[in-house]
């Protein structure tokens, strides 16, 4: 076996997927483009001609195995969003990464959101690039409103996450990399599938010398009228049980996106970056509470400007200033009190939030690298609801925090090592408006948050690595748990922080041979959470966050990714959790201990001028029992669903057609509040590229 032997790319250099002499190897073989995407991210290296070869490597020097490019002291995973053939989505691209879970409320077009490791969805962050677009002010972040044409890959960090990314989550961080391009583009994609689904969208992209630039936008819609059974409220009492259709389930969004990348010098950059979304939906209530006319409509917009230089002299260094702007609008229509904890509501809230921060990394000497990194954000929370019998205030908060880094690296012997301690200090100052029982009041705080994370990996050879981390978090309450949603949330303006400690450990073993290539890592952690935030039932479709004294997460988790040949690809992943409210011994809500993935694929490869590829792959996703509610009297029940799919490319990957069914075996089940999800569906998409 030929042991793999990375790609040494500078340590400034975000990730190997972003290398122009990487990413340019797909194009000397369009035939194959697709599989060879996948496998380069999968441990795939350049010969010395620049062409991608299976099992060969360059001879080049050797660093530490690990599953993502940041940091190899920590437990996380990269996903290259390169199979556009068959339509797939964001959230069944998460899947792929051990420790999450993906929540979801709905079929296509509703909210869904990612746990990890246990913690609920907004104990994570959600990145754009290194701009946060998720935060404590607004909750969970809606990964719906995410198109996937705009993302090139995504970086999936649970538990403490590399310093670079100035974070001290709880859960992790999820890190969206927009689509990059280093040749000129045109493309269109369609796709429909069952319950009137549909999506189509149109991007192109060039790339000249000194500039750079992928943009696209698309609009996409469904009735989703799916079949599900109503239980009628009386789920002990099968006799009422009756199936029906989803109704008032539809929406309709348009979306957009652009990268644009400007060579300001040899050594620097200028990086613009803008994502829009617009939707209108219904809101069709849970499965036993049916709201016929109550509608969401849904926008958010959000740029990025960043300027970044880099140098490989003497003292390598990067430096980076970055602002983005966030805004968002959300104005719910239930004016019948369908979904309401009361009267009707007509509502339309603002959120604006402006981010800065600058960072830099320099290289004292080649064992020794600083990271030093500052960071302001300001957000203000503007709510109307034109049905209120007293007018809603405004509320607002102010962060400050700072990162910094100590990064040892260097080898004993054939032993590599690293050792990266850092601290975060984050200082908020809060001012939450509210109106209470007819009543006007105010809560004002101030909070002074600093973490911690000391992460070490060890590899004692080319092909294996050791890796164990400690860490802290915490997490302000966020707008949903303190003001609620004015419908299935309750309000509590008395929620206090949450903090956390965290253990990490993990082995990862990475080989590139002439046959088998790829990589395969189980890890252990162990979460314990001060003051956790959890959601209590207080009627069948109503919660209200509260906090706990303590909960206590801990699991396994394992990833496979690689292939057998460039003709035959496997990606999997199976976690286990144990996350339990340590006052009363019960499982936290929401979480089940067993998920499971796996996905098998196979290629054929440049069967002829004509076809380039063939594909075929399938899916099974297991999720294990859970519970409803704190007292684990509601149970959720365990589903495992299959999905099997084929593809084809013709004329050197410049046309495609693709096929899925996704819930083969019909099993549906709920998520959320009793909320249906849909069972057996199919989609088809058909797509033409077009390089030069």
């Amino acid at each position: 076996m030929h042991i793999e032997v990375a790609l040494r790319v500078p340590r400034l250099i975000s990730s190997p997927c972003a290398d122009r002499s990487v990413r340019g190897a797909a194009r000397l073989m369009p035939s194959r483009f697709v599989a060879s995407l996948v496998l380069l991210c999968a441990g795939l290296t350049i010969s010395a001609e620049g062409r991608a070869q299976y099992g060969e490597t360059a001879a080049v020097e050797r660093e530490i195995p690990a599953t993502n490019p940041l940091d190899p002291t920590a437990a996380g995973t990269e996903v290259q969003v390169t199979d556009r053939i068959v339509a797939q989505s964001l959230d069944e691209l998460l899947r792929r990464s051990a420790g999450t879970r993906v929540v979801q409320s709905g079929a296509q077009g509703t909210p869904f959101c990612l746990r990890l490791r246990g913690a609920p969805c907004d104990q994570s962050t959600v990145l754009l690039g290194d701009a946060p677009i998720s935060n404590p002010d607004t909750g969970a972040f809606d990964l719906s409103l995410i198109p996937l044409e705009a993302l090139g890959s995504f970086q999936v960090f649970r538990g403490g996450a590399p310093a670079w990314l100035n974070q001290g989550a709880i859960g992790g961080v999820l890190r969206l990399i927009p689509r990059d391009v280093d040749r000129n583009e045109l493309g269109a994609r369609v796709t429909a599938g069952s319950f009137g689904s549909w999506r189509a969208s149109l991007y192109g992209g060039y790339a000249g010398d000194r500039f750079q630039f992928f943009g696209g936008g698309g609009a996409a819609g469904a009735d989703n009228d799916y079949p599900f059974l109503d239980d009628k409220g009386t789920i002990f009492d099968p006799t009422d049980d009756e199936e029906r259709r989803r109704e008032n389930a539809d929406f309709l969004e348009g979306f957009g996106s652009s990268n644009m990348v400007v060579e300001t010098s040899d050594k620097s950059e200028l990086r613009l970056v803008f994502l829009g979304m617009g939707r209108d939906r219904g809101i069709p209530g849970a499965g036993a509470r049916l709201a016929l006319r109550a509608r969401d409509r849904t926008t958010r917009l959000i740029g990025s400007a960043s300027w970044t230089q880099e140098d490989d002299g003497e003292f390598p260094y990067r430096l980076q200033v970055l602002t983005t702007y966030d805004y968002g609008r959300n104005r719910v229509d239930d004016r019948f009190a369908e979904i309401g904890t009361g009267g009707g509501e007509l509502t339309d809230d603002r959120n604006q939030s402006i981010f800065g921060r600058i960072a830099s990394e320099v290289e004292v000497q080649r064992w020794l690298v600083l990271t030093a990194i500052a960071s302001a954000r300001y957000f203000f929370r503007d709510p109307e609801d034109a049905l209120a019998n007293v007018a809603e205030r405004d509320s607002d908060r102010l962060t400050f925090s700072g990162t910094l880094e100590t990064l040892f690296r260097g080898r004993l012997g054939d032993v590599l090592f690293e050792l990266r301690p850092s601290v975060l200090l984050s200082w908020t100052r809060t001012s939450v408006r509210f109106t209470d029982l007819g009543t006007q009041d105010e809560n004002r705080s101030a909070e002074f948050l600093p973490t911690y994370r000391v992460g070490g990996a060890v590899a004692p050879l080319e092909w294996l690595s050791f890796r164990g981390s400690v860490s802290s978090g915490f997490r302000l309450p966020d707008i949903l748990q303190l003001f609620g949603n004015r419908s299935t949330i309750l309000a509590n303006p008395e929620l206090v922080a949450e903090k956390s400690l965290a253990y990490d450990a993990g082995i990862t073993v990475r080989g590139h041979g002439r046959v088998v290539s790829g990589y395969a890592t189980v890890g252990y952690f162990l979460v314990n959470v001060e003051d956790q935030i959890r959601f209590r039932r207080t009627s069948q479709f109503t919660l209200i966050a509260e906090n706990i004294d303590e909960g206590r997460s801990q699991g396994v988790e394992a990833e496979l990714s690689g292939g057998i040949s460039p003709h035959f690809l496997i990606t999997g992943e199976l976690t286990w959790t144990q996350a339990r409210d340590q006052t009363t011994g019960n499982q936290l809500p929401g979480q089940p201990e067993l998920v499971a993935f796996v996905r098998p694929e196979g290629h054929t490869l440049g069967l002829s001028e004509q076809v380039s590829d063939l594909l075929v792959f399938a899916e099974v996703n297991h999720i294990g029992q859970s519970f409803a509610d704190p007292a684990n009297l509601v149970v959720i029940q365990s589903r495992t669903t299959f999905a099997v799919g084929v593809g084809a490319l013709f004329f050197e990957g410049k046309f495609g057609l693709g096929f899925r069914a996704d819930d083969l075996f019909d099993v549906r089940g709920q998520d959320l509040l009793g909320f249906p999800l849909p069972g057996r569906r199919y989609s088809g998409r058909v797509s033409y590229e077009h390089h030069w």
